[in-house]
């Protein structure tokens, strides 16, 4: 199996430690790491030494690394597999390969969390899942989404690490898990790529109001720990329900297997614990406004989080106009929605939580 990876971020590149795995069960694979235009540093160490800056981690010898300069339509159109491994802000240079080699990948895997614009504005926003087989030409049944808790440098020293694989297609599923499973990764997979998807995007958000009790409340030698357990739980009950409102799980029997299972409750507890989300979120705990973290202590810094709420916030005031949600049910996400809108500062009424 010939795997592709767009873009040498953390995730996208520990993501090929496993990838680039042997055992018994797998058949010989070949791994190519491609770096953005954003990358280069990162693909010329990787060269040089092996090392990636960023994780802090040695990559195994039997991934290649190449910058964006050295990608040519043929190892793209060669691809069994083409994983995006681009943050959002990357997501238009990663098609942009794809569409310009004029590839149509045998499997296309997103380790991308976001969320489109929906056209219409006042509907929810749709996830990579519904919007990328379009614009790439591809079967949908071929789109497969990895979700779940899963620290990039933890992945990558091969700490034991459990995820979600999602696909319309079992057999993609399958198939990925196959080249993928270590006795350190484990894979669980579903048909409910949508909801994966959508779950995926939403912790993030999320994550930067359950985040900022982080910051807030700061006892002699910690922070307090019962206003940022009440605000988790919110935003487990919250992800479940804007997932519904967002990909209504054709799951009918077991309506929470996504948003209370991996791809839901288990990555908000890794997000929450660490990275640009949880960054924010601590700062604003801090009484910071967004406007002034965004321009000082995260300058250039991508927020995954605050650009899915942009996608959420017309949609999410529509439904809550017109009843389709209850902003009762949501107040987590009204809040941290309200900050995104405003640039301003995180304020959240702990009597809006239900007694």
């Amino acid at each position: 199996m010939h795997i592709v990876v767009l873009g040498a971020g953390v995730m996208g590149s520990a993501l090929c430690v496993p990838a680039a795995a042997s055992t018994p069960q797998q058949k010989t694979k070949s791994v190519t790491l491609v770096g953005s235009p954003l990358d280069e540093a990162i693909i010329e160490s990787i060269n040089a030494s092996r090392h990636h800056p960023t994780l802090d981690v040695h990559l195994p010898e039997a991934i290649t690394a190449i910058s964006h300069k050295q990608c040519d339509a043929t190892l793209l159109q060669s691809a069994d597999l083409i994983i995006l491994g681009v943050s959002s802000a990357g997501i238009g240079w990663a098609i942009e390969q794809i569409r310009s080699a004029q590839a149509t990948p045998k499997l296309l895997s997103l380790v991308t969390k976001g969320l489109m614009e929906n056209p219409v504005p006042s509907l929810p926003p749709l996830t990579y899942a519904h919007t990328l087989p379009n614009e790439l030409n591809m079967d949908a049944n071929k789109v497969v989404g990895i979700g779940g808790p899963c620290i990039a440098r933890e992945l990558a020293l091969n700490i034991p690490t459990r995820v979600i694989f999602g696909s319309k297609d079992i057999q993609s599923c399958d198939v990925m898990r196959s080249a993928f499973q270590t006795d350190t990764y484990r894979i669980k997979t579903t048909t409910d790529i949508e909801q994966l998807e959508a779950c995926a995007a939403l912790k993030n958000f999320l994550c930067i109001g359950v985040s900022a009790m982080l910051g807030a409340h700061p006892l002699n030698d910690s922070h307090a720990k019962n206003p940022v357990a009440a605000l988790f739980n919110q935003a487990v009950l919250e992800l479940r329900v804007l997932s519904e409102w967002i990909a209504p799980s054709p799951q009918s029997t077991q309506p929470d297997i996504t948003a209370f299972d991996l791809a839901g409750l288990g990555d908000l507890h890794v997000t929450v614990g660490g990275g640009r989300n949880s960054r924010l979120g601590n700062y604003l705990g801090q009484g910071h406004t967004l406007d002034s973290v965004l321009n000082n202590q995260m300058l250039n810094v991508t927020v995954e989080g605050v650009d899915t709420g942009k996608q959420l916030h017309s949609g999410v005031v529509s439904a809550c106009e017109t009843g389709t949600l209850n902003g009762d049910h949501i107040p987590l996400t009204l809040a941290i929605l309200q900050c995104i809108h405003s640039r301003g500062a995180f304020e959240f009424d702990f009597t809006r939580l239900p007694g």
